[in-house]
């Protein structure tokens, strides 16, 4: 037994703890009811490791101090009185309550504590009623504490659990395969999660201006710069030639009949949306978007044309009132794309005479320059959303 040589006290609080030791004295003591005191003492003098600084103590220790076993535990609770852990306020542990997460690595592994092993679910909810119980609260908390679980074991868990007993047991009743199955199902939600961020990466690195290098170069260039006179030179290459604008009419049926799918804004959803991003990338480079290779929707939107906000690609609002930010608004190339067939959808829908035919460049497969979005294309945009947002456009109004 332990109790029969317990470790050595060096009286330095270090990795020990100075009640603890006495206590062990005193359960020793229990052990060996015919113990005299002079036997107690010196079994306490021989517990003391030898040049420490409880020993030092001891030796230095009056003689009345030490002439009982009473006196010595008296004089030893002078010395290293018992510590008291400081009560914490109600609303610190409930604070504690809520910010303990499970974590999907703990789901259906064995957590050794104090010498037990339980699974680390049961112990995240043994631990969190333990919590519930100092702070009074008879269920109250549960809905807001199961926020810090996986979904997948959420949706695992009995009806049973309107009470924080309820609640444990339900935890411990859940079958072992299902377990093993919220661990794999976790597993690959990492790897999709791990795929999503690099290919986001990679995508607005894809996104930055293609002639930032050259705009650097140009600006360092002095405007005082000498003109050469060098002779004439023919290009070497063909100008590109030239084609009659395709009409609003034409382009509109393009884009409807153009096979786009939004996917759902859950993890499937956006792994789809990734691959779609990835793939439109390897196709068409940094090309931008046309009735010929319509760009791919952020999952959870609204078709593009729909009279949508350009922002966030949800129904309800204008740009103009538009209060999403961060991650929730769809990417920069996504928004003036929705703007492009919004207003190809308004002129479409006025009735008006026949567009004077506009040349353009050629749309070459080899370049990924001649075919951005027109500056009076754009503007047109902005003026159609302006009138959407004053009731006076010719298109859909959200």
């Amino acid at each position: 037994m332990t109790d029969l040589n317990p470790r050595l006290f060096k009286g330095d609080g270090v990795g020990e703890n100075a009640t603890d030791f006495l206590n062990a004295i005193r359960r020793r003591n229990l052990l060996s009811p015919t113990w005299k005191d002079d036997e107690k003492l010196e079994f306490f003098e021989l517990s003391l490791k030898s040049g420490s600084y409880a020993k030092s103590w001891y030796n230095k220790l009056p003689a009345t101090d030490k002439d009982t076993f009473k006196n010595l535990v008296m004089a030893f609770q002078k010395q290293w009185p018992e510590k008291e852990m400081a009560e914490k306020e109600k609303g610190e542990l409930q604070e504690e309550l809520l910010s303990l997460v499970l974590r999907p690595d703990d789901v259906g592994v064995r957590i050794e504590e104090d010498g037990i092993q339980e699974w680390g679910h049961v112990r995240w909810v043994t631990k969190a009623a333990e919590l519930a119980a100092r702070v009074e609260d008879g269920g109250r908390l549960i809905p807001q504490v199961l926020k810090n679980i996986p979904d997948s074991l959420l949706l695992r868990l009995g009806p049973k659990r309107g009470t924080w007993p309820e609640l444990v047991q339900t935890m411990k009743d859940v079958p072992a395969t299902d377990i093993a199955s919220v661990r794999r199902l976790e597993n690959r939600l990492a790897g999709m999660e791990a795929l999503i961020d690099s290919t986001s990466a990679t995508i607005a690195a894809l996104q930055r201006t293609p002639t930032r290098g050259l705009t650097a170069a140009f600006s360092g260039m002095a405007a005082s710069s000498p003109v050469r006179n060098d002779p004439a030179r023919r290009n070497l290459f063909p100008a590109p030639a030239a084609r009659t604008y395709r009409p609003d009419a034409e382009r509109w049926q393009m884009i409807l009949a153009a096979p786009v799918t939004i996917h759902a804004r859950n993890a499937a959803g956006m792994a789809a949306y990734t691959k779609q991003i990835a793939a439109y990338t390897q196709k068409h480079g940094s090309r931008k978007p046309s009735e010929e290779r319509p760009y791919p929707l952020t999952p959870g939107t609204v078709a593009a044309g729909s009279g949508e906000c350009h922002k966030c690609g949800l129904m309800g609002h204008f740009s103009g009132e538009c209060t999403t930010a961060g991650d929730l608004l769809v990417p920069e190339i996504e928004m003036r794309w929705r703007q492009i067939v919004q207003s190809i959808r308004a002129r479409t829908a006025r009735v008006a005479p026949a567009a004077t035919p506009v040349n353009m460049v050629v749309d070459n497969e080899d370049t990924s320059e001649g075919d951005v979005f027109g500056t009076a294309e754009y503007d047109q945009s902005v003026i159609e959303e302006y009138l959407r947002s004053q009731g006076k456009g010719g298109g859909p109004s959200a």
